[in-house]
């Protein structure tokens, strides 16, 4: 990542480039990904800094605004209205029923054959063509897609955020810049695991957000219990570690319901595997 520096005894027009690299925990970033910062953006006041101590919601979507840019370089969005609307309606009706965080949540269907969703800061909720062929019904979908609401309504992606700056010691005085957080906030949500303390956390916020919103809150130990017992680790698997106490840890958490709500596999079929 490439730093500007203003020294105390020169003039705007002497200030010096200094180049490092970043790595933090099989995070990198290297000189060719770095991102220049051009001198009359400084002086103009474009180039946005962020207190990392005390990021605000308004910084954080901006954030998750600019990580999006890069996991849709990475992920096409599927090409079906259809398709994104049903994920993005489930998505808002898990969000409205339940004491979710007052920002905007976004939905959004990519086209991979990996069996996976994610969030990252700012709102931005992601899943696989891969996982939607995987789910059975509209229960198992909402569980996952639940799981990542919880991830952002606890602020996950902006502890780890912090906590790989702060591994680094890359914060200067001015904070860090706005984009450079974005290149690690996509580093992290696609590179490396979830730690288990969040996954835990996650799984807790997850089953209220379910049940707030009428779906059995089992679909999700239903859901995970299916994928570990599928013949490879799918990358959901290897994104939000999963082991048989976790699970087992879930169902103990989960109070059977009476509710059969999104569970017709032919409902799902129609709205969703028919159209994949």
């Amino acid at each position: 990542m490439v730093n500007y520096q203003l020294s105390k005894r020169q003039t705007w027009f002497n200030l010096l480039l200094a180049t490092s690299v970043i790595t933090a925990s099989n995070i990198s970033v290297s000189a060719s990904q770095s991102m220049a910062i051009d001198i009359t953006d400084i002086i103009k006041g474009t180039v946005e800094y962020v207190q990392i101590a005390n990021i605000s919601d308004e910084q954080e979507i901006e954030i998750g605004k600019q990580t999006n840019q890069q996991v849709l370089s990475q992920y096409q969005l599927y090409n079906n209205s259809q398709i994104q609307q049903y994920v993005s309606d489930l998505g808002q009706e898990l969000v409205s029923a339940s004491d979710s965080r007052d920002i905007p949540f976004n939905f959004q269907v990519v086209s991979s054959d990996e069996v996976n969703a994610f969030a990252t800061p700012g709102g931005f909720v992601y899943v696989t063509t891969g996982l939607l062929k995987t789910a059975e019904n509209r229960a198992q979908l909402a569980s996952v897609m639940a799981h990542e609401i919880a991830h952002i309504n606890e602020k996950h992606g902006v502890k780890a955020l912090k906590q790989a700056v702060a591994a680094q010691g890359i914060a200067g005085a001015a904070g860090v810049e706005t984009s450079q957080l974005a290149q690690i906030a996509y580093q992290l949500t696609l590179d490396l695991p979830q730690s288990r303390s969040f996954e835990y956390e996650a799984d807790n916020s997850g089953l209220k957000i379910l049940q707030q919103s009428g779906y059995p809150a089992e679909a999700f130990a239903d859901f995970l219990a299916k994928l570990e017992s599928s013949g490879n680790t799918p990358e959901f698997i290897r994104t939000h570690p999963t082991s048989e106490n976790r699970i087992k840890a879930i169902s103990q958490n989960t109070q059977i319901s009476n509710s059969n709500k999104g569970q017709d596999p032919t409902e799902y079929s129609n709205n969703v595997l028919s159209l994949l």
